[in-house]
């Protein structure tokens, strides 16, 4: 049996689980912190920042544990923060604390879903590299869409916002453990050859007859500092702020949007869910569709349809309303967020995936956490999110266009 598979699923599940109780469980959890602890939701998002702040600055430290002490060891590390944060957070009872176990929690969750899942990902598969990609993404929507209302319902039931602290610490230990002693780095260590197919093995007639790939995947493996030089990084980086921003800015305030509107709670955690039910259909369509069709196209797409639910979300006093927000907005950031992760793979090769990722997530990220406490400030100065929304929206649109002039990278000759 191909070992690239278990690989897949291992990571697949951590990415469900990770993501979908700690990142989603962040975002639900806040609303019962703000009400029990009195914090302003300037102070509360400024929590959610410093999360994905961390999550984000830490991806290069996460680039180089992984070529030191491989990925096994950087998931049992990630594993023991995502512990340590979860008891912080559980035992905070002030804004410090809370800033602490949020700064312990973003290092514990990046390393532990996105970098070091990518990353293996790029090293066991390339014929299936979308495919396996959106499985693996479609797995953190899921998560979303499970622990969302699961989250909403254990705080509603119990009455206790802290209990949520401890399933996210118990998923953190779980992750840590088996990913040390489930996970392979590369194939040669199992004896097997990435996609399971041996090259050598490939009869020479069926090579003459395969018809051309219909999707770009790069020959070349691009350093990060060369990938860093050319065009095509600095577009990705651009549409990929815009979407994250919109993303992060939605996910961390849409509960409290809603119900200042007049949707129940139940209805907006629901959203949330719903958000990552459909988010899953887009991760995963984008991974089947992404062999055979330019990535490139999928997160133009992608990003159409994220602003397109931002601006059903601005007024969606109505049920239908924030059901339509959940399908447009969950199926456009997740087409555009398996777009982009195989994109950096076919542009710049497998190789170094790792760094050029940490790079352009480190890159983004500066400029996303800011989101949220910005979109917290103009709630609390003026009363609403509609100026942040629109912001978003207007730069939306420069950044769908700015896809559509992304080309692979072309290296430059050495001169002789």
């Amino acid at each position: 049996m191909f070992y690239g598979w278990i690989v897949l699923a291992f990571v697949s599940v951590c990415y469900f689980a990770v993501v979908g109780g700690g990142f989603y469980g962040f975002s639900v959890v806040m609303p019962a912190m703000i009400d029990a602890q009195g914090w302003s939701r300037t102070e509360a998002s400024l929590g959610f920042s410093i999360m994905m702040l961390t999550f984000g600055l830490n991806a290069p430290v996460i680039a180089i544990l992984i070529s030191k002490i491989k990925t096994q060891r950087t998931l049992l590390l990630g594993g023991c923060f995502v512990v340590v944060g979860s008891i912080a957070l559980y035992f905070s009872s002030s804004i410090l604390s809370f800033y602490v176990g949020s700064f312990l929690l973003g290092i514990g969750l990046s390393m532990s879903s996105v970098v070091p899942g990518g990353h293996l990902i790029a090293q066991w598969f390339s014929r299936r590299r979308s495919l396996s990609m959106g499985i693996f993404m479609a797995c953190g929507g899921l998560g979303a869409f499970v622990f969302a209302p699961f989250f909403s319902s254990l705080i509603t039931t119990t009455g206790d916002w802290r209990i949520v602290w401890v399933y996210v610490g118990a998923i953190g230990a779980a992750v840590g453990i088996l990913g040390f002693l489930i996970v392979r780095e590369r194939p040669v260590v199992m004896g097997q050859f990435v996609d399971g197919i041996d090259p050598e093995a490939v009869d020479a007639a069926n090579a003459a007859t395969e018809k051309p790939a219909k999707v770009y995947k790069s020959s070349i493996n691009w350093t990060h500092g060369e990938a860093f030089k050319t065009r095509v990084f600095w577009l990705m980086l651009f549409a990929s702020w815009i979407a994250m921003t919109g993303n992060t800015v939605v996910t961390s305030q849409v509960v409290l949007h809603l119900t200042d509107i007049g949707v129940s709670q139940l209805v907006a955690a629901g959203a949330l869910g719903i958000v990552g039910l459909v988010n899953t259909v887009g991760r995963f369509s984008g991974g089947a569709l992404g062999d055979r069709i330019d990535p490139k196209l999928l997160m133009f797409v992608g990003l159409i349809l994220e602003m397109a639910g931002i601006f059903v979300l601005i007024r969606a006093e109505q049920e239908a309303l924030v059901y339509l927000f959940a399908v447009l907005f969950g199926l456009g950031f997740g087409l555009y967020l398996v777009a982009f992760t195989s994109l950096i793979a076919n542009y710049f090769g497998a190789e170094n995936y790792a760094k050029i990722y940490a790079l352009l997530g480190l890159c983004y990220t500066v400029l996303t956490a800011s989101g949220p406490i910005l979109a917290g400030y103009a709630y609390d100065k003026l009363g609403s999110y509609d100026l942040p929304f629109y912001v978003i929206l207007a730069f939306g649109f420069c950044a769908s266009i700015a896809v559509l002039f992304m080309k692979p990278p072309v290296r430059k000759p050495i001169a002789t």
